[in-house]
């Protein structure tokens, strides 16, 4: 979610599949709204304003 409202709480010992070169590739170049709610999506908004 992009609210900012919410605490969301992982299993930092278990795996998941969500950090992969695929998923930043997703990711990269897209603006916020055209992906779902990710880290990448925030980091890639972040530096897209760095670079303005």
């Amino acid at each position: 979610t992009y609210s900012g409202l919410f605490c969301v709480v992982i299993n930092p010992y278990k795996n998941l599949p969500i950090y992969s070169e695929n998923i930043i590739e997703m990711y990269r170049g897209k603006k916020r709204h055209e992906m779902p709610p990710h880290i990448y999506a925030i980091s890639e908004s972040a530096y897209r304003c760095m670079l303005q």
